[in-house]
């Protein structure tokens, strides 16, 4: 028996997607599962005949009794997802394990309609990694069949963590996004500025706001720590709202594993972590995170910092892919 892991490439070079789905690959490599290189392309150039000769050579290493992990979506449309997993079912008692990172039907209202789509796929796995308990249960309540499964909780960050500053600036916040995504950023006309990690710079000039560009991944990690202050993990409400509350956000472990405490909207789907471990504090609202870090003392500050110290390596080491990848064919070997 072998385990598999597919992979994609051909994205953009800041695309989190693809940064995401090839740091849980590394992860599987060191575990001593294959790849499976999945490129981005437009799907409609491929024939029916073509893409079943494509996907022949996408798994040739693969064999009756396998395990297969397909990091999903591919980002090729659902179209292919099903179709790969179709050619992938030919093969006798191979185990199927998807793992979701993220759902589109949720990221994009105009996507709603797809997601009886996507839970079919859902439906063709032996076993389903999901990001939170509050993803599984939405899943099931429209449609998915009770399945085995393994709750992610956090993404991990490899990095060095002797690269690291230790500073200890208090009111200081970080955001790392595009701009033209979250619309808070646009509208930033508050006392506390905010440090903004974006390949693009919002036009408006009456914004208060500390531009550092787009930095690659460990340049970020040393620029976060050397500002110190907080990590900021924030929605605009509405659709965008509901998502946060199953899906687990990439950033969310880029500030935890570069030294950061975080402050996050209340609600989101690992909230409770972040709670128990004391790695930052739950808002309503940015008036609110402001107030609070206007009040906070240096001494708080410093049990938040120590708390994120102590619970960093879990991040920079892979501690929370490594414990679901062994964990789901674990189970999905069971009965």
């Amino acid at each position: 028996m072998k385990v598999h892991m597919t992979n994609i490439h051909g994205m953009t070079k800041n695309s989190v997607a693809q940064i995401a789905q090839n740091m849980t690959s590394q992860f599987g490599k060191q575990l001593g599962f294959n790849e499976i290189g999945i490129y981005n392309y437009p799907i409609s150039v491929d024939s029916p005949t073509e893409l079943s000769k494509r996907f022949d050579g996408m798994v040739a290493s693969v064999s009756n009794n396998d395990i297969v992990i397909y990091q999903a979506p591919s980002w090729n449309t659902i179209e292919f997802d099903h179709a790969f997993v179709d050619h992938l079912k030919r093969y006798s008692k191979l185990k199927l394990i998807i793992f979701i990172h993220d759902v589109p039907p949720l990221m994009f209202a105009g996507n709603r309609y797809l997601l009886p789509t996507f839970i079919d796929f859902y439906q063709k796995a032996d076993l389903l990694i999901v990001p939170s308990e509050q993803m599984y249960h939405f899943l099931r309540e429209n449609g998915l069949a009770e399945k085995k499964y393994v709750v992610q909780h956090m993404w991990d960050h490899p990095l060095d963590a002797n690269m690291l500053y230790d500073t200890t600036e208090i009111k200081r916040l970080n955001f790392a996004g595009d701009p033209t995504k979250f619309t808070f950023v646009q509208d930033w006309q508050h006392d506390t500025p905010l440090h903004l990690f974006a390949s693009k710079k919002p036009t408006a000039t009456d914004l208060n706001l500390i531009y550092e560009g787009w930095l690659n991944d460990a340049e970020l990690c040393i620029k976060l720590s050397k500002n110190g202050g907080f990590g900021l993990v924030w929605n605009d409400g509405g659709y965008t709202q509901e998502y946060t509350s199953k899906y687990i956000s990439y950033k969310l472990g880029t500030y935890l594993a570069a030294g950061l405490p975080v402050i996050i909207p209340r609600g989101i789907s690992n909230e409770e972590l972040i709670s128990k471990n004391n790695l930052g504090f739950a808002v309503d609202s940015i008036t609110e995170a402001l107030e609070k870090l206007e009040r906070l003392t240096q001494e708080e500050y410093l049990q938040y910092k120590n708390a994120v110290k102590e619970f960093a390596p879990l991040l920079q080491q892979g501690y929370f892919t490594k414990q679901a990848l062994v964990q789901a064919v674990f189970e999905v070997l069971q009965a």
